[in-house]
């Protein structure tokens, strides 16, 4: 959030305002379970707060319309986005410290816009957006969102910030496509055309359902039993030193660097394909590659995370449809890039086949033999890898300056995001905000920038410098 500095304009909120408290009080109790990340986002979100930190449990997506905004024709382009997601009418109340979901009624929820006030300095526009999401947001709270715009004569920006209780990074870059579509056909007074969705309640009614069937014997159980202990039976981390104490956090701060151009992913996918490989397998060979230059390792371990959008009525609906799965594959005794990646693209393949079981009912099983989680502050490091030109609209997104803002945490981990789109990848790290970690995983991404770029260019690279 600190780097978003807005343009200056009008600040408009659309909200229930008095009537949330009427909704929640008709609210009726809903029997479908959390799903296994929520249940550990509540879990996360309450350790903190009792260990005296409000972490920022929201994500926002950032985009812009052009011309003036009609603020009544938004309010009701976003009462029938939010009834399309049955999940944002939903929240969490703890019950014996076990997370209970209620749901407001459909019927009863409605819109209206409120002028917040007219801001000269972006800076302080955003100020006011992150007090806003950080006080008003929580998994434990309805409504689990705030959508905000910024209005000016030419253009409004957008900012639709929701608690990760309900959405993942994937849902944010739908918003985007979905709002503008409702949006335009107010305007013009016809219909949207969006596809049917199915519901995120329904979604973790049935992980749960599946998750039940997996026994401690069973031999997906078995393979991360290996592959925790290959691990030392904690989370593999980021490969170099970040500068904390044993057991120590530090508030989390983002970096990010381009990767490589558009014709330059192109040539490197091209790489890929004629090893009968993948673009996502070329970048966890990159990755096993840097950590050998590195740190000396000789095996990557990393979880990964797979979308779980396995029926077409999740494909576009908002929720957590996301998982992690385990990856290893051996560096060492290869001597180029070309060698390492068909086994880093047979890891991935591997790892999917695990899939369907959540990781953190994994964790659960597992608590007796592993520590996968073992401070319920932290969050699990992981990579994840998104290909943008496959979303909705995803062309207009440069015209809109769409993005995905978070707020401020604390942490101990990096979390590593590679995102390709029409025109660039990008490499975003979030880490802890400590002078070991920045120069470390500034310079961790570097190589791996001069490694992708090599393949680019060259076709392959080797993997000792």
């Amino acid at each position: 959030m600190d780097d978003f500095t807005p343009r200056p304009g009008r600040l408009v909120e659309w909200t229930a305002g008095a009537d949330a408290a009427a909704m929640v009080a008709a609210a009726s109790l809903d029997p479908s379970p959390p799903s296994y990340s929520q249940k550990f986002h509540i879990g996360w979100h309450q350790a903190n707060m009792a260990g005296g930190v409000r972490p920022s449990s929201w994500l926002t997506a950032v985009f812009d319309l052009p011309g003036r905004l009609d603020a009544t024709a938004m309010a009701a382009a976003l009462e029938s986005w939010v009834r399309r997601h049955p999940t944002l009418l939903t929240w969490f109340q703890l019950d014996d410290g076990r997370p209970q979901r209620y749901a407001i009624r459909p019927a009863d929820f409605s819109l209206r816009p409120a002028v917040l006030g007219t801001f000269d300095a972006g800076a302080d526009i955003r100020d006011r957006l992150q007090e806003q999401f950080d006080s008003r947001i929580d998994p434990l709270t309805w409504p689990p969102f705030v959508v905000a715009g910024i209005e000016r004569a030419d253009s409004a920006t957008m900012l639709f910030a929701v608690d990760h209780t309900h959405t993942d990074g994937y849902s944010l870059i739908q918003i985007f496509r979905e709002v503008r579509d409702l949006y335009e056909a107010e305007l013009a007074g016809t219909s949207a055309g969006l596809p049917e969705v199915g519901s995120y309640v329904d979604y973790c009614a049935s992980e749960v359902a599946r998750a039940s069937e997996i026994s401690s014997d069973s031999s997906a159980v078995g393979t991360w039993l290996k592959f925790a202990q290959a691990c030392g039976g904690t989370p593999p981390g980021f490969p170099l030193d970040l500068g904390l104490p044993p057991g120590g956090r530090a508030p989390g701060v983002s970096y990010t660097m381009e990767l490589f151009d558009a014709a330059e992913a192109d040539a490197f996918n091209a790489a890929c394909l004629r090893a009968g490989a993948r673009f996502s397998g070329g970048l966890l060979a990159t990755l096993g590659i840097a950590n050998q230059r590195l740190a000396g390792e000789d095996d990557y371990r990393g979880l990964m995370t797979l979308h779980t959008r396995t029926e077409p009525r999740w494909l576009v609906a908002q929720g957590w449809f996301t998982n992690l799965v385990p990856v290893q594959f051996p560096v060492a005794g290869h001597r180029r890039f070309g060698d390492l990646l068909p086994k880093a693209q047979l890891a991935i393949l591997r790892a999917a086949k695990l899939n369907d079981i959540p990781f953190h009912w994994i964790a659960q099983i597992l608590a007796e033999k592993m520590n996968l989680l073992s401070d319920p502050r932290s969050v699990v490091p992981m990579t994840s890898y998104i290909d943008l030109r496959r979303a909705p609209a995803s062309k207009d997104f440069e015209a809109a300056r769409f993005q995905v803002i978070a707020g401020h945490s604390e942490f101990d981990e990096v979390f590593i995001w590679i995102n390709r789109d029409w025109h660039r990848t990008t490499f975003t790290a979030v880490h802890p905000d400590t002078t070991v970690a920045r120069q470390n995983v500034h310079r961790y991404a570097e190589l791996v920038r001069s490694v992708l770029r090599e393949v680019a260019h060259n076709g392959d690279a080797p993997l000792a410098q």
